[in-house]
C-alpha cells in the first residue's frame, strides 16, 4: 500500500522544530562552557573598571568620563559602560555612553574610545618634552589670548619649556597661586612621533588626573591644592602598579612598558586646564617655565550673565 505524502505545512513545521531544537542545544552547550571559562578566566568586574575605565580616561582626555558601570557578565563577553562628554568651554551636553568589551580571551573592544580627538586631541598630541624657551611663540600666543575678552572660560594645553619635576611643579603651584583639582591634569609622556612604516604601534600621550582613577570617581575627596602634583603622582604610581603585562591596552594606545616608564620618571610636560580663565592663563606666559599655552575651546560662562 503506498503511504501517504506528508502535508508541506507539517514537513516545514517539522524542520522549525529541528532548527529550533539546534539552536537551544548551542546556546546550552555554549552558556555551560562560558561558565566554566568564566571560572577558569576569573572575570573581575571591579578590575576591568579599576583598569580598563582608567585606561580609556588617561587616553581621552577630550571627553569627561566621570561615571561607570557594569553591564554584568554575558555568556561570552563583560560589557563595562563609561558616561561623559567631549571636553569643552561652554555648557555641556548630553551624556554618551562608550562601552569597553572584554570577551573570554580578554581582549578589549572599544571603538569610540580610541584617543583624543579635535583640537584638544591635536594640542595635547603636539606637546613634545623639553623644546625650551621659544619668546616667539609665547609672544605669538600672548598676543591671541590678549585680543580675546579675558572672562571667557578656556580649555586649554599649557606647555613647559622643560620638563618638570613633582617639586618644580609644587614651587609653580605656589609661585601662581594655583590649586590643583579636577580641572588640571598632567601629561607624564608626551605622545611619541609614530613613523607608519615601522612595526611599533601607536601611542598615546599619558593625561593624568587623580578623578581618573575609579575608586575615586564615585567618592567625595580633598584635592592639595599647590602640593597635588604629589598626590597625582603617588596615585598614577598605584594605578601603574595594578597593571600586569597581560592587560590589553592596545585598543586604547596604551602599553604597558610605556606607562611604567612614565611612572617612573614622574616628570610633567604639560597641563590640561578645564575651563579656566583667559586671564589666568595669560599670567603664566610671564613665568619662563612656560613655554606656551595652545587653547582648544573658548566659551563665556552664561551663569554669570545677568
Amino acid at each position: 500500500m503506498m503511504k501517504a505524502r506528508e502535508p508541506d505545512w507539517a514537513y516545514v513545521a517539522r524542520s522549525l522544530l529541528k532548527v529550533v531544537a539546534v539552536t537551544m542545544a548551542l546556546f546550552l552547550t555554549l552558556s555551560a562552557v562560558a561558565r566554566v571559562l568564566w571560572v577558569f578566566i576569573d572575570v573581575d568586574d571591579e578590575r576591568m573598571a579599576q583598569v580598563y575605565g582608567t585606561a580609556a580616561r588617561v587616553a581621552n582626555p577630550d571627553k569627561r568620563l566621570p561615571y561607570g558601570y557594569s553591564d554584568g557578565e554575558g555568556p561570552l563577553e563583560t560589557t563595562y559602560t563609561l558616561l561623559g562628554e567631549p571636553r569643552r568651554a561652554g555648557h555641556g551636553e548630553d551624556g554618551t555612553g562608550y562601552e569597553i568589551v572584554e570577551n573570554l580571551f580578554g581582549t578589549i573592544e572599544a571603538p569610540s574610545l580610541d584617543g583624543p580627538s579635535g583640537r584638544l586631541g591635536d594640542a595635547i598630541a603636539s606637546v613634545e618634552a623639553n623644546l625650551g624657551v621659544d619668546r616667539e611663540l609665547t609672544e605669538r600666543t600672548r598676543k591671541t589670548i590678549d585680543g580675546l575678552p579675558q572672562t571667557l572660560d578656556a580649555v586649554a594645553v599649557v606647555e613647559f619649556a622643560h620638563s618638570m619635576t613633582t617639586e618644580r611643579l609644587v614651587a609653580f603651584n605656589r609661585r601662581h597661586k594655583l590649586c590643583g583639582g579636577a580641572d588640571v591634569s598632567y601629561i607624564y609622556a608626551p605622545a611619541p612621533y609614530y613613523d607608519d612604516s615601522s612595526d611599533d604601534p601607536p601611542l598615546n600621550a599619558v593625561v593624568w588626573n587623580r578623578r581618573m582613577t575609579e575608586e575615586y570617581v564615585r567618592a567625595d575627596f580633598s584635592y592639595q591644592c599647590e602640593t597635588e602634583p604629589e598626590a597625582a603622582l603617588t596615585e598614577f604610581r598605584r594605578w601603574v602598579g595594578l597593571l600586569d603585562e597581560e592587560d590589553d591596552l592596545s585598543e586604547f594606545d596604551l602599553d604597558y612598558e610605556w606607562l611604567t616608564d612614565a611612572a617612573k620618571k614622574g616628570t610633567v610636560d604639560g597641563l590640561v586646564v578645564d575651563r579656566w580663565k583667559l586671564a589666568d592663563l595669560r599670567k603664566l606666559l610671564d613665568d619662563p617655565e612656560v613655554r606656551t599655552v595652545q587653547l582648544a575651546d573658548v566659551a563665556f560662562d552664561l551663569g554669570e550673565i545677568g
